[in-house]
């Protein structure tokens, strides 16, 4: 199942291209901040390391793989870096209901994503539960993507947008779980890994409306950031 991960992991570059084609690659007005366009570069830049890294391992080419990886030591914390710039920017130019909930958006599948970016090379040495950190870091992009399909394509909002994509998630880890319980049962990460997802999901749907999120929402955006 893992040496396949190559095409799911293609898959969600190519509904990448519908996902950001109204707002980013074809936009009624070109987006010209450099906050902007270091988010979507680091970004596609994972998204095309993770296809490579799936490719060498389905190659039987481990060693190239490992090297590539240290890549990822620049590569994650420039996304973090990007998302929390990015973040800094879109709330000095407006603070409003949607700009709180997605402030949430944004940062809680940042900081999944390094997690389990952390988690993965920290058993880096052990390939079951890497790989397997590293399949939970893949579906944090679930959500931008499909989250931005349902919207222009399909006319859903925020937040039943949300209630789609990350049912979709925790299926997906649900479905993970069971399968290594029937072959891998020792293997413990999707079932601890769906927990915290559920955790970090839940605040979605109520925290942008609470009055200390906005006065968060202010003191960030009053910071220094470039």
């Amino acid at each position: 199942m893992y040496r396949s991960s190559v095409y799911y992991f293609g898959a969600l570059l190519l509904l990448a291209i519908p996902a950001f084609w109204p707002t980013y690659f074809f936009p009624p007005k070109y987006e010209a901040d450099w906050h902007v366009h270091l988010h979507g570069l680091a970004m596609f830049a994972w998204v095309v390391l993770m296809i490579v890294q799936a490719s060498l391992i389905r190659a039987r080419r481990p060693a190239l793989h490992r090297r590539l990886g240290k890549g990822s030591y620049v590569l994650v914390p420039l996304m973090v870096l990007s998302t929390v710039l990015l973040a800094g920017y879109r709330l000095r130019q407006r603070i409003e209901l949607d700009s709180l909930y997605f402030l949430y958006v944004q940062l809680f599948l940042m900081a999944l994503l390094a997690t389990g970016w952390i988690l993965a090379m920290a058993h880096r040495r052990e390939p079951q539960l890497h790989m397997r950190y590293m399949v939970c870091v893949a579906l944090t992009l679930v959500d931008p993507i499909l989250a931005r399909i349902l919207f222009f394509y399909g006319g859903v909002d925020f937040p039943p947008t949300q209630v789609v994509t990350f049912g979709v998630v925790d299926a997906i880890l649900i479905a993970l779980a069971l399968h290594d319980r029937a072959h891998h049962p020792a293997i413990g990460v999707y079932p601890r890994m769906l927990v915290v997802f559920v955790i970090a999901e839940l605040p979605t749907f109520f925290l942008y409306k609470l009055p200390a999120w906005h006065a968060f929402a202010e003191a960030y955006a009053a910071l220094p950031l470039p």
